[in-house]
């Protein structure tokens, strides 16, 4: 996997057990972002973490067409 600055999607499971998910973290590195989640949630598990594409550099699944009324 890549070390690409920008946003982390992250699934852990909490100190008390509790499956946490959708946690968007930025950081400049995985490395990083995972030493954020390990400051939020002490004692957490890390059970996923993948990164966020920008929205500027994802190709559309959509082809979109104007259509003038």
């Amino acid at each position: 996997m890549m070390n690409l600055p920008g946003k982390f999607l992250y699934t852990i499971r909490s100190a008390n057990g509790v499956i946490v998910e959708n946690l968007q973290v930025y950081g400049k590195t995985r490395s990083e972002a995972d030493k954020k989640i390990q400051q939020m949630y002490m004692r957490c598990e890390i059970i996923s973490c993948n990164p966020i594409q920008d929205i500027r550099t994802r190709v559309p699944h959509l082809k979109m067409q104007w259509v003038r009324p």
